[in-house]
């Protein structure tokens, strides 16, 4: 017979085994007050986007109550001016990019007020004429690939979100596009002036992700 002191132990040693198998890949609290963040893209001059050139003027970390340092994402036509309607591209930033695996789930969890927002994952490939390396930046890729959005209403107080690739079965030509993408990111954007704080990015095997 097995004592139930066994049991508890069994089944420690169950969760740690499966805690163990989950990889933290982001985990951003952003309290060291660094700006632009820590681990973050907020600078899309290269682009070209008449949106986001000046991007990373509407992006800094600041104090936040209760919250110590968060990411404060303000959309403002001045930093827009070229575009063709000034203020409505809304500010983004995305995390350094990250090896896309077949056979892992991906999962994020963060915290946003204000806003609406919008968070995914990107997926991306070498852009033509980039030689492969192993620490990509942005402008070396191409985003080819979006997965299914979470998209925040307006709101006043601070909001948990959950977002999981894949969170649905994928279709044959979302297949199609992920046998390429070579790296991912999580992409935060907000339309209205909002803030961001606790995001944490893992992946955990499962084999029956496969594409």
């Amino acid at each position: 017979m097995i004592k139930p002191f066994s049991y508890a132990l069994l089944a420690a040693a169950s969760l740690s085994i499966a805690t163990a198998q989950e990889t933290t890949l982001v985990n951003s609290n952003f309290d060291d007050g660094s700006n632009p963040p820590t681990g973050w893209v907020t600078d899309y001059e290269w682009s070209g986007n008449s949106y986001y050139v000046q991007n990373k003027m509407q992006v800094a970390t600041g104090p936040e109550a209760g919250h110590g340092s968060v990411v404060h994402l303000q959309p403002d036509a001045k930093y827009q001016a070229g575009s063709p309607m000034p203020g409505e591209g809304g500010a983004k930033m995305e995390t350094i990019p990250f090896v896309l695996e077949p056979g892992f789930r991906y999962k994020c969890t963060l915290e946003v007020k204000g806003g609406p927002s919008r968070v995914y994952f990107a997926g991306y490939r070498w852009a033509p004429g980039v030689r492969p390396n192993d620490q990509p930046a942005i402008p070396d890729l191409r985003m080819i690939y979006k997965s299914k959005a979470s998209n925040t209403p307006p709101a006043s107080d601070w909001t948990k979100v959950t977002l999981e690739f894949p969170g649905v079965d994928l279709s044959a030509d979302a297949i199609k596009h992920l046998k390429q993408v070579r790296f991912m990111t999580l992409y935060v954007w907000f339309m209205k002036a909002g803030s961001v704080d606790n995001i944490v990015v893992t992946k955990t095997p499962d084999p029956s992700v496969q594409f």
